[in-house]
């Protein structure tokens, strides 16, 4: 769900964005511009759009599950987009303004729809023209947004090659890499694009280089492919079981979602392995790993542990996505989400106690509730 944000100045944008936008308190859209914004972008649906591919996006996989689901006044089809523009940026270390930036082009260009059609020989989200490369590149959505970002096949210059575009308003970074016939026009979608970089499972797109866990049958990569699916979902203190997100209690009262363990809990069922419900429990069914990350496959599960608690408790479970990453239930009034490159965050650093591996197809399962 896309959570409306409190503008409060664009330095807001690039300043640690992937966590900030979360954050920020929810309001309703205001006025007519706005919902006629939002009814101009769905009115783009339906349109053709060429199967995602190509070298834009190493292994071609976004956000796996979650890349099918929609964002509230956007169709499947162009909230997938906007994965896709994200994750590209992330692969390419845009800083996140860029990334609004760069949906807020697509927006105007081509209403978020990867169109085979445009103004002369231009087509796709960005309405590349022939010199930025071929039919097919400019048809995909992960390499034409590579394109936007890094430039044309010809010396087009891409957003990263604009000296200082984060200190540059939307329209005018847009428009030093589009060179429109209507350099105003990207403004107006500025607003837009910061909700949609804010809704979770943008936010939680990325790029995934060996993205064959996640068809190769392996239970880890069943397991992650599940977790992915439940991207944006409410946490919810002590709910979620084996059946999918359920109402919690106490903190978690009134909210359907999912905990930390068991959103593991509910990934490894759907892979065939039965785990206990507490993450304490899980931490003693597992297999403890070198803490090396490279001895870390998908589907191992990340424990944490602060000084404070008893030696055998751990407060926090997550599990590794294989890209140095973690999908997790963080915590009450934040959803499912992916964090990238955890390990360079400090709290987790800080708390990560170890990783650790499940065996199958049982692994000390109960069916106790509570929180993970």
């Amino acid at each position: 769900m896309v959570a409306p944000l409190v503008v409060a100045g664009r330095a807001l944008i690039w300043r640690r964005v992937r966590r900030v936008l979360m954050l920020f308190l929810p309001l309703v859209l205001v006025g007519g511009l706005a919902v006629a914004l939002l009814m101009s972008l769905v009115g783009g649906a339906g349109q053709q759009q060429s199967p995602a591919g190509g070298g834009g996006c190493p292994g071609a996989v976004i956000d796996s599950g979650s890349v099918s689901k929609g964002i509230d006044g956007l169709t499947k089809e162009q909230a997938a987009n906007a994965r896709t523009i994200v994750a590209v940026g992330r692969d390419l270390k845009v800083p996140a303004y860029g990334w609004v930036v760069a949906v807020a082009t697509a927006m105007q260009e081509s209403n978020l729809v990867n169109v085979p059609y445009g103004d002369r020989d231009s087509v796709g989200l960005f309405q590349q023209r022939t010199g930025w490369g071929s039919a097919a590149d400019r048809m995909d959505p992960a390499t034409s947004a590579r394109m936007f970002y890094t430039g044309g096949g010809q010396g087009q210059p891409g957003l990263l090659d604009i000296a200082g575009f984060d200190r540059m308003s939307v329209t005018d970074a847009a428009q030093a890499v589009q060179r429109s016939a209507f350099p105003g026009a990207y403004a107006k979608w500025q607003s837009l694009a910061m909700q949609v970089v804010g809704d979770p499972t943008v936010l939680s797109a990325g790029c995934y280089a060996n993205a064959a866990f996640l068809n190769d049958g392996s239970a880890g990569g069943k397991a992650v492919t599940a977790a992915m699916a439940e991207i944006g979902v409410p946490y919810s203190w002590g709910g979620g079981t084996v059946r999918g997100p359920s109402g919690g209690f106490g903190v978690g009262a009134g909210v359907v979602g999912f905990d930390c363990s068991s959103l593991v809990q509910y990934a490894w069922h759907q892979a065939g392995v039965e785990l206990p419900r507490l993450a304490s429990a899980q931490a003693a069914a597992v297999q403890r790993l070198p803490s090396d990350p490279k001895a870390w496959r998908p589907g191992d599960l990340v424990f944490l542990h602060t000084p404070g608690d008893p030696p055998d408790y751990f407060h926090h479970v997550a599990m590794y996505d294989g890209q140095g990453g973690i999908v997790h239930a963080p915590r009450p009034g934040l959803t499912v989400e992916v964090v990238h490159d955890f390990m360079t965050v400090d709290y987790y650093k800080r708390e990560l106690a170890f990783v650790g591996r499940v065996s199958g197809p049982t692994a000390g399962a109960q069916a106790v509730a509570g929180h993970g």
